[in-house]
């Protein structure tokens, strides 16, 4: 029988939750613990410093014993790379036993991928785990095609690239409804905003080899959904997965794990898109401007966005922005003023 890792107990009691407003992460701890696909062994996800999530192994290791390359920190909810103090994170991949690795030179290392793999192989033993299947492409070749692939777009701001589950349009919001108890039904795209990105074509961020190595995708270019020129907040609300209403104030928790993956060329291959899209996210400023509402008062350059409800609409004049309607207002109250004295 093998021996449980120490991450694997289950005596631990249950402890309440608390999270507070000014955590940059919203991530629940309870639903962010899962089990890889690949070995089954516990993970604890979280969010990184840079927006992605990273999986880590359940428990903290002494920074000596660690290789200073898988060293990683926790502060506030978010990892980052690299230890603060004596005891470090480790990254699951770097032990997994589902992934392929080569000889490891750290004894650390290799007994943990050791115990591991135990712990994978008495899983696929007892029926609790089976290894996921790989579908591959009955032809191979440049001919090829993955196969069961939905569509999914990559958002690109500055630097960072990141996979969406699905199209742009269709990209939900993860946070918790306060109304349902249950994950928020809207939509990380606006369409009531003057701009919410485009999709631009750029360079394909591919990985650099050796110096005898010719790099892959070079000069290639991909369609990605650009945020370079949105605002900081919606920035972070599109890397955050949120929808406007919960976007920046909000302190609503995550009612689901973060769907957005950080673009790897390599295994997001489908996902280059060497075509410009045709989506329902297509809107720039020169359409939503169209629908920009301008105030009736002469002279006055002030607007708004979206359809005016009828309650804002002055009856005879149209709307009034806030600064023209209390000018309109006055003038309204001393007409009427001059009317009663010259009646009188």
């Amino acid at each position: 029988m093998s021996t449980p890792a120490p991450w694997d107990s289950t005596s631990q009691p249950s402890q309440s939750m608390r999270l507070h407003p000014h955590n940059p992460s919203k991530a629940l701890r309870r639903d962010s613990v899962g089990r890889c696909l690949y070995c089954y062994n516990t993970i604890w996800w979280y969010d990184r410093a840079d927006g992605g999530r990273i999986p880590l192994l359940p428990r903290e290791f002494p920074t000596a014993r660690v290789p200073e390359n898988v060293q990683w920190s926790v502060d506030a909810g978010l990892a980052r790379q690299g230890a603060v103090g004596d005891f470090c994170w480790i990254p699951h991949p770097v032990v997994c036993p589902g992934i392929e690795h080569d000889e490891f030179k750290d004894p650390g290392l290799a007994d943990l991928y050791r115990q591991s793999s135990l712990n994978m192989q008495a899983a696929v033993r007892e029926g609790r785990f089976s290894a996921p299947l790989i579908e591959t492409p009955e032809e191979e070749g440049p001919e090829a095609r993955p196969v069961n692939r939905q569509c999914r777009d990559i958002i690109a701001y500055h630097s960072v690239h990141m996979v969406v589950p699905t199209t742009v349009g269709e990209l939900r919001c993860v946070a918790l409804s306060e109304v349902t108890g249950e994950r928020c039904s809207g939509l990380v795209l606006d369409p009531d905003a003057i701009y919410q990105g485009e999709w631009a074509e750029q360079q394909i961020p591919y990985p650099r080899g050796r110096l005898d190595e010719p790099a892959l995708w070079e000069g290639q270019t991909m369609w990605v959904w650009s945020l370079n020129n949105v605002t900081y907040q919606d920035s972070v609300r599109w890397r955050s997965q949120r929808c406007p209403s919960h976007g920046t104030g909000s302190t609503a928790p995550d009612a689901h794990p973060r769907e957005c993956e950080h673009f790897d060329p390599i295994g997001h291959g489908f996902c280059i898109r060497y075509i410009k899209p045709v989506t329902a996210a297509t809107f720039t400023p020169e359409i939503r401007q169209a629908q920009r509402t301008r105030c009736a008062e002469k002279g006055c350059l002030n607007g708004k966005t979206g359809r005016v409800p009828e309650q804002e609409l002055v009856a005879g004049v149209g709307w009034l922005c806030w600064k023209c309607r209390p000018k309109y207002t006055k003038r309204r109250i001393t007409h009427r003023r001059w009317q009663a004295d010259s009646d009188a």
